[in-house]
């Protein structure tokens, strides 16, 4: 079979997959073949590696499958730290905390020896795959903002999150020590000039990332005010008629002798 349509097969298709099948599970039409679908395209994209290992497109599920294992525990940690306190709804139990601080742990612990031992995604050949680089410090400096922006927002607006905010800004604390030391060590098959490149690149898409929400934000806005400030003015309305209020005052009293009654 020829190699474009083998990877049409078992990568591109499965690929489109995922998101039919989130949008299956977030309308609620067919929420259970949603989930199905989507993790059916999972699988085969992680498994490209094998099905079509000639494509240079399968480099990506070679990644995901590599990382799958930290980033789970890594949701499943950040997840346990905020719900395991005060929160109003969805509170976890007690020991979900101390869990989760060891899962975050664990996570980074694993990352850090993909970048500096063995553990670094092998793809072909012996090479390391080229979306590890450029995954590893969007990563990093990705996680360092929002644990940060978490952390903040716990103390600003959040009630009794004081310990919560406290494990998430050691976090991000944690994450800026690996980034600094990656910048200053060489990895396994990288070295510390290709992370810092790669660092900068990944600043300059978060950057533009942000302000491109901002715009798209400000421009639905001014649409949005414009529009409204072009509608007329509503006209004042009527005062009740007699009519009109005896029809309410029979209707309070009926309601409130159905009450009593």
């Amino acid at each position: 079979m020829d190699s474009m349509l083998d990877a049409a097969i078992w990568f591109w298709i499965p690929l489109l997959l995922i998101p039919t099948g989130i949008w299956f599970t977030v309308s609620g039409k067919a929420k259970s073949f949603g989930k199905i679908l989507s993790l059916i395209g999972l699988v085969l994209v992680m498994a490209s590696s094998w099905t079509v290992p000639e494509s240079d497109s399968t480099a990506s599920g070679h990644l995901l499958l590599s990382i799958s294992l930290p980033s789970i525990l890594l949701a499943y940690g950040i997840h346990g730290m905020i719900f395991g306190g005060n929160v109003p709804v969805g509170k976890l139990d007690s020991g979900a905390r101390l869990s989760g601080t060891f899962a975050v742990f664990s996570s980074l612990v694993i990352f850090s020896l993909m970048h500096w031992y063995s553990f670094t995604p092998i793809w072909r050949n012996g090479e390391v795959n080229p979306y590890w680089i450029v995954f590893w410090p969007t990563f990093l400096l990705f996680s360092t903002s929002l644990t940060s922006s978490a952390s903040l927002g716990l103390v600003t607006f959040g009630e009794n999150r004081l310990k919560e905010a406290i494990s998430l800004a050691g976090v991000s604390v944690l994450l800026t020590g690996i980034a600094l030391c990656a910048m200053l060590f060489d990895g396994y098959l990288t070295t510390s000039e290709q992370f810092r490149d790669y660092l900068w690149l990944a600043t300059a898409d978060i950057f533009g990332t942000i302000v491109g929400l901002a715009l798209a934000i400000g421009a639905f806005a001014i649409v949005i005010w414009s529009y409204e400030r072009s509608l007329p003015l509503p006209e004042n309305s009527h005062p009740p008629t007699e009519e009109e209020i005896n029809h309410v005052v029979n209707l309070a009293n009926k309601h409130i002798r159905g009450e009593e009654e």
